[in-house]
């Protein structure tokens, strides 16, 4: 099993998109995060659907304020672009990366 790649991130290759893998190529690692949006109550029903249409995103609750998100993505590039993404769209407070797994890609074909 290969290791996740050390390069060092630096914040703006992230909010840039920078990191984002090319479609082209095969991912080697799955990327599984959870995240937490916080908006205005009266609107976190309709924000939910908004982000639950995204690409590999889901919404898992919402409950008042907060909404609970699982967000899968090849790379941790396209995982923070996305969760930047999120953070300037409107009705949005608030969006925090909660907590990371990667996965080698081989592994989650054979958890299939």
């Amino acid at each position: 099993m290969r290791e996740p790649d050390r390069t060092p991130i630096q914040r703006r290759d992230i909010l840039t998109g920078k990191l984002k893998q090319d479609s082209g190529t095969e991912a080697r690692f799955l990327h599984i995060s959870s995240a937490i949006v916080t908006a205005r109550a009266e609107g976190a029903a309709d924000l939910a659907r908004r982000l639950a249409a995204l690409p590999g995103t889901e919404v898992h609750a919402v409950k008042d304020a907060k909404i609970v998100l699982v967000l899968e993505g090849a790379s941790v590039g396209e995982i923070g672009s996305r969760m930047a993404e999120i953070s300037v769209m409107e009705g949005v407070f608030s969006a925090n990366l909660v907590f990371e797994q990667i996965l080698p890609a081989d592994e989650t074909e054979a958890m299939a």
